[in-house]
């Protein structure tokens, strides 16, 4: 992939992609009227880039998707401390999965896990047809939840490796 820094941008393309990024407001390239390229934030790329990452593969679209979240257990039961908030909830296939995690990989996560308490949106939304389900990378882990509103909490769904692309 080809980086562009913005800072070197014409004031105008600066101020496009300002735009995009504040605002989520898409930008449609033409040649000969015919789209060529569109401009979107990262935000979205990433959000739309996880979709199409977890609904092909099956049994992890299965794990986060359809699977009953079974016993919740609590950030205290696996890494021995309470979070800020105490808003996350963690379901009994992720609480497997920190199981099979090395050490570091497990600080890793305890790491997100505080984040998301601080701050529930720190993922990117998915699209359908997993509207709803929100995922948060954090070096090869990706830890899938949901935003449950009406209970206050966040329902840590699913942890898993993440096989590394170029």
């Amino acid at each position: 992939m080809k980086h562009i820094d913005i800072l070197e941008q014409p004031d105008d393309v600066r101020a496009l992609i300002a735009e995009c990024e504040l605002t989520g407001r898409k930008t449609l390239f033409e040649r000969q009227e015919q789209p060529v390229a569109i401009l979107i934030s990262y935000d979205e790329y990433m959000a739309l880039r996880e979709t199409i990452d977890i609904n092909n593969d099956a049994e992890l679209r299965e794990l986060a998707v359809e699977a009953e979240p079974g016993e919740l257990s609590l950030p205290e039961d696996l890494f021995g401390r309470r979070l800020n908030n105490d808003r996350i909830r963690i379901s009994e296939i992720a609480t497997r999965q920190w199981a099979t995690l090395a050490a570091h990989e497990r600080d890793v996560v305890a790491g997100a896990l505080a984040l998301l308490d601080e701050d529930p949106i720190a993922g990117a939304p998915l699209f359908d047809p997993l509207r709803g389900l929100w995922s948060h990378r954090r070096e090869h882990l990706r830890i899938v939840y949901r935003i449950m509103p009406e209970a206050r909490f966040i329902l840590i769904q699913t942890i898993t490796r993440v096989a590394e692309t170029s």
